[in-house]
């Protein structure tokens, strides 16, 4: 019975707290007991203990477990998008069996609302029919040329506004990524798409996504707090659901809620979001970690990033392995362990640095750097920086708009430090650079740790 309840518990506690908002609003179950289980799996606190009742038939957990699975699969666009997938490979090698051709006529008849994947569907039906006719089966003929004219219309829409996210696409991520072009024009058309029940799912949450980026370009914080809010309640209704969807906006929440200085929320979506070990597990831990160290929770981070090390070999991104280290780095750091952060730092260095100059040389050199001086290496410092002409590449990156001049601040420390400039010039280079940046709290953190170097210089 423990056995059984050890199960039914992990199985619980792996459970995400939208999916369990789902399962109660589809439930019509009859037996109280099953109710009960179900009401305490929602009121779980994921950082609480969850015990159930022994005295329960122990069968129930297991119809319950069973239950639960078979309704979030019910509704999981990517188990249905390889079901899909399946179906159109046997129709387009001739493999097709009768059971199979039942599964594809199922699809045509219970389409209500159209589906997440619906133009997939569409297309699927499309090769089905040329299935048919070549074979001049006319069983099923009618039915699916019925299907494809009622649905044509639809279709070709949702075709044409894929192709305008696609031009969505391109002008928001320019202008997110490399600050060029302007993406504003796009928010009444991405909006639309949203909000238009009407509409595939596919679309509708292309367009959040894309809108998302977009908020994020012009600083809108509170529209997407707007957004996500709506969001939530789509997914309770099982809208757009599929544990990696999930997973995903969970990670985007902790985005958000750093953003806005909300760290205990951010710390909350950011372990939800790495339930899963999936491919963008690393990503994901990245994005909490970093959250986890602003909160000065730094032992916490370095015993994730202790524990997930075997799991980098499953990451073939450059952007997030050069991210992990830099974390690790820094919360050895943070941990007082400066040493083993110097060590690990020049061991990857050594081993990827074509990779680090080309991801994220920025974010893994301010911890490198960090780690030296907190050993107070101030001339290795000097040295790392002229050898790999970080400075050279610091002047180019000083020009985006999120920059905060770490860098820039270690490197001279460490030269008036070694008697290379004096306190006025240290003292000049800071106060010019801290007029330039609009993230004043970033700089003020900054100030006070280079305080700790040279406490004359803020008097």
């Amino acid at each position: 019975m423990k056995q059984k309840l050890k199960t039914f518990s992990e199985f619980a506690k792996w459970l995400l707290p939208l999916e369990v908002e789902y399962l109660r609003y589809v439930e019509q179950l009859q037996d109280a007991e099953l109710k009960a289980v179900l009401e305490k799996i929602a009121a779980f606190n994921k950082n609480s203990k969850l015990k159930f009742d022994e005295g329960i038939d122990k069968r129930k957990y297991s119809y319950l477990k069973n239950w639960i699975i078979r309704k979030l699969d019910a509704v999981d666009v990517d188990k249905n998008l390889l079901l899909l997938a399946h179906l159109d490979k046997k129709v387009m090698t001739d493999t097709l069996l009768p059971d199979d051709e039942k599964q594809i006529l199922n699809i045509i008849k219970n389409q209500k609302d159209l589906p997440y994947y619906f133009m997939r569907i569409y297309e699927l039906v499309l090769d089905y029919q040329s299935f048919l006719l070549i074979r001049v089966r006319h069983q099923y003929g009618e039915i699916v040329a019925a299907y494809l004219e009622k649905n044509k219309e639809a279709y070709e829409r949702s075709k044409m506004i894929f192709g305008r996210l696609s031009e969505a696409t391109r002008d928001i991520i320019s202008q997110y990524a490399f600050h060029k072009s302007e993406s504003q024009k796009w928010e009444s058309f991405l909006k639309e798409v949203f909000f238009d029940e009407s509409l595939d799912g596919l679309n509708r949450y292309y367009a959040i996504v894309r809108l998302t980026f977009l908020y994020y370009n012009y600083n809108r914080l509170d529209q997407i707090v707007s957004l996500y809010d709506y969001l939530d309640g789509e997914f309770a209704k099982g809208r757009f659901y599929s544990r990696r969807i999930l997973l995903n906006y969970y990670s985007n929440r902790l985005i958000l809620h750093a953003k806005l200085s909300e760290n205990e929320k951010a710390v909350y979506y950011g372990n939800l979001s790495i339930l899963d070990k999936g491919s963008d597990y690393i990503h994901y831990l990245n994005n909490l970690c970093s959250v986890l160290l602003k909160s000065k929770q730094q032992k916490t981070a370095l015993e994730l990033l202790q524990k997930s090390i075997p799991d980098l070999k499953n990451t073939i991104s450059y952007h997030n392995r050069v991210g992990f280290a830099s974390l690790f780095i820094k919360s050895l750091s943070a941990n007082g362990k400066a040493a083993e952060a110097e060590s690990y730092a020049s061991s990857f260095y050594k081993a990827f640095k074509d990779k680090i100059m080309l991801n994220r040389w920025h974010t893994f050199f301010s911890a490198y750097l960090q780690a030296m001086l907190l050993q107070e290496k101030y001339q290795q410092v000097v040295f790392i920086c002229r050898r790999q002409k970080i400075m050279d590449r610091e002047k180019d990156y000083s020009a985006r708009p999120a920059y905060i001049p770490t860098i820039s601040w270690y490197y001279n420390l460490s030269r008036y430090k070694t008697g290379q400039i004096d306190l006025p010039e240290l003292r000049a280079v800071i106060e010019e650079s801290s007029k330039r940046f609009i993230n004043q709290n970033a700089i003020s953190e900054l100030k006070t740790e280079i305080g700790h170097h040279v406490p004359e210089l803020f008097k």
